[in-house]
């Protein structure tokens, strides 16, 4: 009996019921995530950014989520990647926890496209780009708001794994 392979839209959908977005909320300590905020008007461009520091129990329990999801169609063996929304700057963001390997965007801080904003806006969104397709899906938090995005790939080249 052959099994059909799953879908990216139904692997994202099945990894998002595990995630928890008050893990993704909070996985920086509450100093860290005021950071950005306060030096935001800084005139150096290289004040935000590379601040980061995480609470152990939520980016262990996010990293784990991630990489279990990727073994849900170990014939597909998409990566997965958690983005968050820059607090000082809505139209940029950031992979914040990473399953087994980066995005194909790769992990610095940038203006988010069409694709993944649609996402942010609380709709599922399939990208079929050349080498491959990306699926992005909502995370909300335990008050419903959302708080990121769960990217899940295939086909992502080599040097980004």
């Amino acid at each position: 009996m052959k099994r059909s392979t799953y879908s990216l839209l139904e692997i994202a959908r099945i990894g998002a019921l595990f995630l928890q977005g008050d893990q993704l909320e909070d996985v920086m300590p509450p100093e860290r995530r005021e950071y950005p905020l306060r030096v935001a008007n800084s005139p150096n461009p290289f004040a935000v950014g590379d601040e980061i520091d995480f609470v152990e129990d939520h980016f262990n329990a996010l990293k784990r989520v991630l990489l279990l999801t990727e073994r849900i169609d170990p014939r597909r063996s998409p990566l997965t990647a958690l983005w968050i929304r820059r607090p000082e700057q809505p139209t940029h963001g950031e992979v914040m926890v990473a399953g087994s390997g980066l995005p194909r965007e790769g992990s610095h801080i940038q203006e988010l496209w069409p694709e993944i904003l649609r996402a942010f806006s609380g709709l599922p969104t399939r990208w079929d780009r050349e080498g491959g397709t990306t699926v992005y899906y909502p995370i909300r938090n335990s008050d419903e708001d959302l708080v990121g995005v769960l990217e899940v790939s295939d086909n992502v080249p080599e040097f980004f794994v």
